[in-house]
This record gives structure tokens, C-alpha cells and sequence, in this order.
């Protein structure tokens, strides 16, 4: 098992950077990796709602299923994903802090056993964390530009849990069996706790 993780500051509130991050559609404009998107099923940040994304990893195309296992709009959304022979944990910690944002990032995953060759002859020394660091990079600008267009905020930031995704926290069950529930605050059972980011 690998593990990658870092934080961010983002002058944007915690509710725009939780919407881009829970928006798989989205994804190929901020994540470094992604190509393009498949077949995405129920509401974005909701859990048990899945997508499939196709990411470019050492000049090949991977396929990754992904089912959103725990959500709480606007401070956490982690994702459960499998490819053939890997899988992939993914949490995102979101603080409101000095007018804006702290995302903390935590990323363990399993390469399938085929591609390693491969990656660790292209992917050596820092690139991984330096394509982490990339994709959230992307990710702040993209969520500064959106907070300038929405207009000024409190910058207190909200756990409210109204609008896309609100309710409290809820743990989904495997990427095997998504739950297909998109009540808000309900909760199914429980699989896998969160996985508390860690700081760099």
C-alpha cells in the first residue's frame, strides 16, 4: 500500500471547494491524471453516488469505479475505488480558515500488480506528490475563480449542510455494494470510518 497526502490553503469558502471536489463531472478540469469521465449514477457528494474515471498513469489508460463512502457537505467527502488488481482510498478534509479554506488531502492506493514495472520506471523519486500537488493547485484556482464570480462571502465559513450534498455525516457501504440511498443524512451501514487527513 502507497499513501500520498498534502494541505491547501484556498481563498474560497469551504461550500464551493466541497461542491468541485463532490462534482465528478468536473474532475478533468482540476485532477492532473484524469482523461475523461464514464458513467456517472446518482447525486454529486451523495453517498453511495459512483462515477467511473479514466486516468492516464505511465502513458496508459486506467479505468477506476469510484463509490463515495462518506459525505458531509461542506467539511468531508471520502471515495472507495477498485481497478482491475488496485484500489484506491481518497479523503478530503475541508476547514473553514482566515476568510477561506484548509483542505487536507489523504490519499492511500494499491497499484495493480501489472503496471508496476512500468510506473515505478516512469513515476520515480517525487512525481506522484509533485502530480498531487499539481491537481490541487488546479484545484485552488479553479475554487478562487468561482468564489471572485459568486461574490463576497461571510468567509466564516458554514457547516450548515444546506444546498447540494447538505445533511450529516453518512458512511456508505463498499464500492462492491453502493447503497442507493440519496437521503441526506441517513445513514447505511457502516464499512469503513473516514480516514483522518493527515498534515504535511
Amino acid at each position: 500500500m502507497s499513501h500520498l497526502a498534502t494541505t491547501i490553503r484556498v481563498a474560497a469558502p469551504p461550500e464551493i471547494v466541497f461542491d468541485l471536489i463532490a462534482d465528478p463531472s468536473r474532475g478533468p478540469q482540476w485532477q492532473t491524471m484524469v482523461s475523461d469521465m464514464g458513467e456517472i449514477s446518482g447525486r454529486p457528494g451523495g453517498v453511495g453516488s459512483s462515477y467511473i474515471g479514466y486516468y492516464k498513469v505511465a502513458g496508459r489508460r486506467l479505468e477506476g469505479r469510484f463509490v463515495v463512502t462518506a459525505a458531509e457537505r461542506p467539511t468531508l467527502h471520502q471515495t472507495a475505488g477498485t481497478t482491475r488488481g488496485g484500489w484506491a482510498r481518497w479523503t478530503t478534509m475541508i476547514e473553514p480558515v482566515d476568510g477561506g479554506s484548509e483542505v487536507r488531502v489523504d490519499l492511500e492506493y494499491e497499484l495493480p500488480g501489472e503496471m508496476i514495472g512500468s510506473l515505478f520506471s516512469m513515476l520515480t523519486g517525487n512525481r506522484l506528490e509533485q502530480e498531487l500537488d499539481k491537481t490541487y493547485d488546479n484545484l485552488r484556482r479553479l475554487a478562487e475563480a468561482e468564489a471572485r464570480r459568486a461574490g463576497p462571502w461571510s468567509g466564516a465559513g458554514s457547516s450548515s449542510g444546506g444546498g447540494r450534498g447538505g445533511g450529516g455525516l453518512a458512511i456508505a457501504e463498499t464500492p462492491d455494494t453502493p447503497t442507493e440511498s440519496g437521503d441526506e443524512g441517513t445513514a447505511a451501514p457502516i464499512v469503513a470510518e473516514p480516514i483522518a487527513a493527515k498534515a504535511l
